[in-house]
């Protein structure tokens, strides 16, 4: 066994197809060039087939792969960047030229050596040219594919990177925003307390019972996505029981059960935060307390909880910490998908968590 990584293995099998792809084509195009020529002079320019003709051209294909081939080494080396514009197809252009008029010393080269000094004395500036020309439309398109590989292989590279920073930057603030909750709540949590032992110590021991099984909640949780819905809805049972016993008599909770609650999925301490928002900032600004009911429903796999609690609500007055990191945590998790509605209703404030169950 290797010590490289499964990484490091899926690179190396990579760069092997694409080497393996690479000569596959290089040898298969000019192949492909010595078939056309050969079928050129065959057919329409000398009428007959000549084997030491179909020789040069092989030996011509030989030459073109090692210009290629070299030419795609010195791309290589020069660490070439591959962005589209302009520039970089007026460099295609004059590159395309100057290999063309190596490729056409070669080939005279090549046909000099079969046949010479004849050859020699029957070549012209216009034959030289034209098989200048000649040459520039099979490198040509060979320089083009070559580029446009490299160009969408680079876009590509840059995309998959963009992609995986944006995640990584989602993923960070996701876990930034899971650890400012946990002392936002805890600070909450003990002024409640604070309160309770003053007005009855007794029950401010069973407070602290309920306070430390939902920080352990909390604790355990923080680093899941998200958590089955029954239970969150069991430790916002407990938090609403421990801020009874602070409210004595003054509270009143209504958790209306369903069915397929145990098939839905919620980031964890969200309903959690909500149900703390309704408790702070509704009831316990009323002398006479009030009532909090939590209802869910299942609309088209849309999952809607509704919070609905005594008091009123003033937008600008609430722009704390907790309903900020909701909707950021919803946007990081489900994008627009998932959304939080908080609006009066009846002289009463509903609140509308909506969550896509993937």
């Amino acid at each position: 066994m290797s010590g490289l990584s499964y990484s490091e293995l899926l690179n190396e099998t990579i760069l092997k197809l694409v080497q393996r792809n690479y000569w596959i084509c290089q040898i298969a195009g000019w192949l492909g060039m010595v078939l056309i020529e050969v079928s050129n002079y065959t057919f329409f320019i000398a009428k007959r087939f000549i084997p030491e003709l179909a020789l040069s051209f092989f030996l011509q294909a030989v030459s073109g792969i090692l210009i290629m081939h070299a030419y795609r080494w010195y791309l290589k080396r020069t660490g070439f960047s591959w962005q589209a514009n302009s520039r970089i197809w007026i460099k295609a252009f004059i590159e395309t030229v100057i290999l063309a008029c190596l490729q056409t010393i070669a080939a005279n080269a090549i046909f000099v050596l079969q046949y010479g000094q004849p050859y020699m004395d029957q070549i012209s500036l216009v034959d030289v040219v034209g098989n200048i020309y000649n040459w520039m439309r099979y490198i040509g398109v060979w320089v083009i594919i070559y580029f446009m590989y490299q160009i969408l292989r680079q876009s590509n590279a840059i995309e998959r990177a963009k992609i995986l920073a944006e995640k990584n930057s989602k993923q960070v603030e996701l876990e930034l925003l899971k650890t400012q909750l946990n002392p936002h709540f805890l600070f909450n949590a003990l002024n409640s307390i604070k309160a309770l032992v003053i007005i009855d110590p007794e029950k401010s021991r069973n407070a602290i019972v309920q306070l430390s099984e939902i920080l352990r909640f909390t604790l355990q949780y923080s680093r899941e996505k998200t958590i089955p819905l029954e239970q969150e809805l069991a430790e916002v049972e407990k938090y609403l029981s421990l801020e009874q016993l602070r409210f004595a008599g003054r509270l009143q909770v209504e958790i209306q059960p369903s069915t397929w609650v145990a098939q839905c999925t919620i980031p964890p301490a969200m309903l959690l935060t909500l149900a703390e928002n309704a408790v702070k900032h509704g009831i316990g600004q009323l002398e006479e307390g009030g009532s909090i009911t939590i209802y869910t429903t299942l609309q088209n796999n849309l999952l809607h909880i509704h919070i609905h609690n005594s008091g009123y609500y003033q937008p600008k007055e609430h722009t704390g910490i907790g309903l900020k990191q909701i909707r950021t945590r919803l946007e990081a998790i489900y994008g627009e998908q998932a959304s939080l509605n908080i609006h009066n209703d009846n002289n009463k404030v509903l609140a509308e968590l909506i969550i896509p169950q993937l």
